[in-house]
């Protein structure tokens, strides 16, 4: 994480301006972020437990400014956190008992609101709003399927596919920032936000909660 702040505050430097008067209305905005996320323990009714450690992860957004104050913008976050999953099947007794420590893949897909508090280059942010998240185990849920095709170079090829665990879940939520328009349309974005996650099959839906930084651009 101090590598992608490090990395974004030195591509500022050049446009950093006086604060002066701003005209984001109809305009549009694209940014990159640097994303990290919270360490999360949640469990179920059964007792299986999932232990995720914190994560950096890299994301992008692109939205339409309807005023100085109001945008309405699309998300989306990739991640690569750790994990320790306790799985415990109480349909056989004694209870069975795995253990996973892995890595998964996820992502996130969002829609949400901002509005500026301050019609100013310099200005507090809330944010509300919708989406999904994928999250793929990267275990396998089944034996391996064999495919074979013809390389024209290698000739007859056969390798094995494996399907893994996977959930996408609803979400929604919201957060605070700040922003800070700099020069030649560029802007700055640090925010805080907690997404709660529906129906992931845990005995309470889980608030996932992340800090974001962005650098980004506006456009008409």
């Amino acid at each position: 994480m101090r590598a992608i702040i490090t990395t974004i505050l030195l591509m500022i430097i050049p446009f950093v301006s006086n604060a002066q008067a701003i005209n984001r209305a109809g305009s549009w905005e694209w940014s990159v972020a640097g994303t990290f996320q919270q360490s999360k323990n949640v469990g179920s009714a059964g007792g299986s437990t999932l232990d995720v450690d914190s994560a950096t992860g890299i994301g992008f957004s692109f939205g339409y400014n309807f005023s100085n104050k109001l945008t309405l913008g699309f998300d989306l976050d990739y991640l690569r956190p750790d994990y320790l999953a306790v799985l415990i099947d109480d349909t056989v007794m004694p209870a069975a008992t795995t253990t996973i420590n892995h890595e998964f893949t996820q992502f996130n897909t969002r829609i949400k609101g901002t509005f500026n508090l301050i019609d100013a280059p310099f200005t507090p942010f809330i944010e509300a709003g919708i989406g999904w998240t994928f999250i793929d185990s990267n275990v396998a849920d089944g034996p391996p399927v064999t495919g074979c095709w013809w390389h024209p170079y290698w000739g007859y090829i056969c390798d094995n596919f494996y399907s893994t665990f996977t959930e996408t879940s609803f979400s929604y939520g919201v957060g605070v920032g700040l922003r800070y328009e700099l020069r030649g349309g560029t802007f700055l974005k640090a925010s805080y936000n907690g997404w709660e996650m529906d129906g992931v099959g845990v005995s309470d839906d889980p608030i996932i909660s992340a800090a974001r930084l962005e650098f980004g651009w506006s456009f008409n």
